[in-house]
């Protein structure tokens, strides 16, 4: 019988971080619908913002530039980003829970949910933001499927 703890930590901290990932991006989800993204974007294009309040040369960030950046973080697709996130702890909670038993199905949860995050979410923040719990459930999932059990040695006496 081989001992799985290595899959099992792994596993845990990367159930962890995409749980953490899937509370961040629902609450940037909530904001996205209330214009919070615009508001905040234009105040730091705003010389006499409090933002910048004490600082003696406050960077200075262009309306054209708070715009585009405003357009582009109200055209990501927040709540996909929390969906793949959540389905990707959910599977490395039943793969940790498997992958005693049956390592080779807790082997394609592990890798099947860090691919369908990859699928799910585009580049911009697939591989950015999950980067160490993707990689985590990668390392599981290749240790679970190539971790076999030690055979016992026949002598033959």
């Amino acid at each position: 019988m081989v001992k799985r703890t290595g899959e099992r930590v792994l596993g845990i901290i990367g159930i962890v971080c995409f749980m953490l990932g899937t509370l961040f991006l629902g609450g940037a989800m909530a904001l996205q619908g209330q214009g919070f993204y615009e508001d905040f974007f234009m105040e730091m294009a705003n010389e006499d913002s409090e933002l910048w309040e004490g600082e003696e040369n406050p960077p200075i960030v262009s309306q054209e530039d708070a715009a585009a950046t405003s357009a582009f973080f109200e055209e990501l697709n927040f709540g996909m980003y929390t969906l793949a996130s959540f389905i990707a702890g959910v599977a490395g909670i039943v793969a940790v829970v498997l992958v005693g038993k049956k390592p080779v199905v807790a082997s394609i949860l592990f890798l099947g949910s860090t691919l369908l995050y990859a699928i799910m979410a585009p580049f911009t923040l697939a591989f950015i933001i999950p980067f160490l719990p993707m990689l985590l459930y990668i390392i599981a999932g290749i240790m679970a499927l190539v971790r076999k059990p030690k055979q016992p040695e026949l002598t033959g006496q």
